[in-house]
């Protein structure tokens, strides 16, 4: 299979011999299979790590070991400027990873031992919260590692009180005495601290850890609900948006096409990375909308700009994927888009349009188009059910920009006597 990336045959030669040479061609069949267009600056790396491997007299790729790979890297990177050395650096080492990665699954090569697990004086109480997480509320992976760091800053705050013994005996002045230094110095948002370590303290209590409820001393993270305004952008900034979209290209027409479906139905970066294929039914025209933080499922009826969008992108489309997610990376090994991802592109497309705004990004659409909704007087119930929140009480925080109908109740300035 190298063959299909390569035609010297002194290059062939060169691959072929080492420890690694074996399976250079099963690695290429593989980079072919996963859809690389252009696997050839990744394989020329891993061959540049065979030769090195060749110098240092390794025979066989079961003696490869992590250690080997930083040294090749420092040698690597050795006569590379400052500037793009850390560039470098990174492209070499995710070479060096999926070959690695590949070695050890066709058994060629031994997995690197795993981190021994080092007990903490909180370990009897975190790990099985963690699992309560994970089991008994059905959270996802993202959230309970968060919660790790969360709640295991606070109870390697607590020293030795975090020892079951102590722990069971701790009162709440100990508690409280932890609790405020730790919530005023973290760097952390404070509101979702403030959460996780309540609903620790309440796992506490139920589970008998503590000798009642604690939750009650952290104190509430004040925030104003009416206190601002949601933050749009203007039809013309969004048309200047749009035109800064070279849509004649792969990546270009997948921009556009999120885009579009962000700015047509104010969806959330999130529901753009799940919509799939199967929600696409072009026959009857609609597009389904899946349900979000708690909101509710939407069938929309598919415009004709966004159809025409999308369809541009699916011509684009990697045809041999496993993935029936609309929006996939640019670049082999082919991935859903994430919503982190998604924001990234937005944020960079506003940035290149010259839109500056607090916090701009793929939310600021979402406003965007309700604030655009209330202004051509759209009621209130109908952007509800579009942005697929489940309680009307959601969509009024975007009654704060209906400018038309605040000036109606607006009093007239008092006069003086």
């Amino acid at each position: 299979m190298l063959e299909y990336w390569y035609r010297d045959k002194r290059t062939l030669r060169d691959f072929r011999r080492g420890p690694l040479g074996p399976h250079f061609d099963g690695f290429a069949a593989a980079l072919k299979a996963q859809g690389y267009r252009s696997g050839t600056h990744l394989l020329c790396r891993c061959g540049h790590f065979n030769a090195f491997l060749v110098e240092q007299g390794i025979t066989r790729s079961a003696q490869i070991s992590p250690a080997h790979l930083e040294a090749f890297l420092d040698l690597y990177t050795e006569h590379i400027g400052a500037a793009s050395n850390s560039a470098t650096r990174a492209g070499a080492r995710r070479a060096l990873r999926r070959l690695y990665d590949y070695l050890i699954q066709v058994h060629a090569c031994r997995p690197p031992p795993k981190p021994k697990f080092k007990p903490t004086p909180y370990t009897w109480v975190l790990e099985p919260y963690l699992r309560h997480l994970r089991r008994d509320c059905q959270l996802t992976e993202a959230t309970i590692t968060r919660a790790r760091a969360r709640v295991g800053g606070f109870l390697a705050a607590l020293g030795p009180a975090a020892h079951r013994p102590r722990f069971r005996r701790l009162g709440p002045e100990e508690i409280e005495g932890c609790l405020r230094p730790h919530l005023r110095n973290s760097p952390q948002n404070r509101e979702a601290l403030a959460c996780s370590l309540r609903r620790f303290l309440h796992y506490c209590a139920l589970h008998h850890h503590t000798r009642t409820d604690y939750a009650g001393l952290i104190p509430p993270a004040r925030r104003y609900r009416w206190a601002s305004l949601p933050k749009g952008i203007e039809d013309s900034a969004l048309e200047r948006m749009l035109r800064t979209v070279d849509t004649t290209t792969a990546i270009g027409a997948r921009d556009y096409a999120m885009i579009m479906l962000m700015m047509a139905y104010g969806l959330r970066a999130v529901s753009v990375g799940a919509l799939l294929l199967d929600d696409l039914h072009w026959r009857h025209s609609r597009i389904r909308i899946r349900a979000q933080k708690g909101g509710k499922e939407v069938v929309l009826p598919l415009m004709e700009s966004v159809g025409e969008a999308l369809i541009r992108y699916l011509r684009h489309r990697p045809a041999r994927t496993p993935f029936r997610e609309v929006f996939l990376t640019a670049k082999a090994p082919w991935q859903p888009l994430t919503s982190l991802g998604i924001g990234q592109v937005v944020r960079r497309y506003l940035l290149r349009a010259g839109i500056q705004i607090p916090g701009g990004g793929a939310r600021s659409l979402r406003h965007s188009w309700a604030i655009r909704a209330l202004a051509h007087d759209t009621p209130i119930k109908a952007i509800a059910d579009v942005l697929g929140h489940r309680y009307i009480n959601t969509t009024f925080i975007y009654a704060k920009a209906d400018l038309n109908s605040l000036r109606e109740v607006a009093m007239p300035w008092p006069q003086k006597g």
